[in-house]
């Protein structure tokens, strides 16, 4: 499903900010933020990951999702009332041109959260609009209906923790690729079964992630079960 998050403009400002703290200079100040992007990558890429990390503490963070709407209109779509929904910190993806290192194979978010049995995930472009040649994810329709499936874990490079899920026959001929414009947001099931699709473009994209939790049938509350649980 998709709806309309509006304006995405401030948190690729907050984005821009944090790279930019490396050195800042008149340079810096006039690369545009796909330049930025790629001159981190070259340096470092562990400066790529801290930046868009850095939106789950960013006051445009709030910024955004406060004045979007978008809680009221993921009630309308799962039933969940917005008091019952509690939110894990946004981050951005970033995806450089021509470079899967950090492409997610076929595989569910809920597998990474198994406590929670109603999770959903936001998933909107920052950047630029998203298609199959410039970077964006496919999915298998209804797959979220078999509930949470059997999947392999392994870490991609060292660190970067896979939960590939197991597709049913015939499954891999329905997959679905999302082309969503900026201002669009993608609202998944938490088992949705999803992939990375590569940025074939030659310019970086990045896309906000949020997850959400409805905690409406569970008994406890655990802080630390928020927080990532993709990397080794």
């Amino acid at each position: 499903m998709c709806i309309q998050i509006r304006d995405t403009s401030p948190s690729g400002q907050s984005f821009r900010s944090v790279l930019n703290k490396p050195e800042r200079s008149n340079l810096e100040s006039a690369c545009s933020l796909n330049e930025l992007i790629m001159k981190r990558e070259a340096e470092d890429h562990g400066l790529i990951y801290n930046a868009a990390q850095s939106l789950g503490s960013a006051a445009s963070t709030y910024q955004l999702l406060g004045s979007s709407g978008i809680f009221g209109l993921v009630s309308q779509a799962t039933g969940f009332r917005v008091q019952d929904l509690h939110l894990m910190p946004l981050y951005l993806i970033v995806q450089p041109p021509s470079d899967d290192r950090f492409d997610y194979c076929w595989h569910q978010d809920g597998a990474y959260y198994s406590w929670c049995p109603d999770l959903i995930t936001l998933w909107f472009p920052v950047n630029r609009g998203t298609n199959r040649d410039t970077g964006t994810i496919s999915m298998i329709p209804a797959s979220h209906q078999s509930g949470v499936r059997e999947a392999d874990a392994f870490l991609k490079h060292g660190h970067f923790k896979q939960l590939q899920s197991r597709l049913d026959g015939g499954e891999l001929e329905m997959e679905e690729s999302i082309e969503i414009d900026l201002g669009d947001c993608c609202i998944m099931h938490g088992h949705t079964v999803h992939k990375s699709v590569p940025n074939r473009s030659d310019t970086p994209r990045v896309a906000g992630v949020l997850r959400i939790a409805n905690l409406s049938s569970l008994n406890s509350y655990e802080r630390e079960r928020f927080y990532c649980a993709h990397s080794s």
